[in-house]
């Protein structure tokens, strides 16, 4: 019998992770489309002015952020259980990002620049700045999380078929 130790999978645990990282940042952007009037345009003297509704849209905005690990999470567990890899790699960077992003952990506030780049083409707080952001960031995460060659990675299958390697004594031969 195969020990649990042997069935962690490192390369699945970091392709995983940064999916559950973009999906937590991309539901998060996209959930700033709740009360987006309020949010965006107001004056921030008015926000001040009506703390309950701030407080509250917040809140939405972090509790989407744990829809998304969540999503994540179920995605993670049911690719998990279709390609025979052992589940509890996903429980595990489930409770890790939930933990990581507990306490703020996760990078955000340093790689928001580089995520919120691809809405940039349209003006700045947009509707379509946060839908092109979000989108982007689950595209991606989608693709780490379904790609085939990002299995055969996990795997540790090569993912092109490259000529095979020849010995040392062949390719002195074939000099000759």
């Amino acid at each position: 019998m195969e020990s649990s130790g042997s069935k962690i999978n490192v390369r699945l645990m970091v392709i995983h992770f940064i999916g559950f990282w973009l999906f937590i940042f991309g539901f998060q952007t996209v959930a700033f489309l709740y009360d987006f009037n309020f949010l965006i345009f107001l004056p921030v003297e008015a926000r001040i002015n009506d703390v309950p509704r701030t407080n509250l849209d917040m809140k939405i905005v972090a509790q989407a952020a744990l829809v998304g690990a969540i999503v994540a999470y179920v995605i993670s567990w049911r690719i998990s259980l279709k390609r025979n890899w052992f589940w509890l790699n996903s429980v595990f960077i489930f409770v890790l990002i939930y933990i990581l992003k507990l306490y703020d952990l996760l990078g955000w506030s340093q790689l928001q620049k580089v995520f919120l780049l691809p809405g940039s083409i349209f003006r700045l707080n947009t509707r379509t700045y946060y839908v092109t952001n979000g989108a982007v960031m689950l595209a991606i995460g989608c693709f780490l999380l379904f790609s085939g060659k990002v299995k055969k990675f996990i795997d540790g299958k090569r993912t092109g078929s490259p000529e095979p390697a020849r010995s040392v004594k062949v390719k002195a031969a074939k000099a000759k």
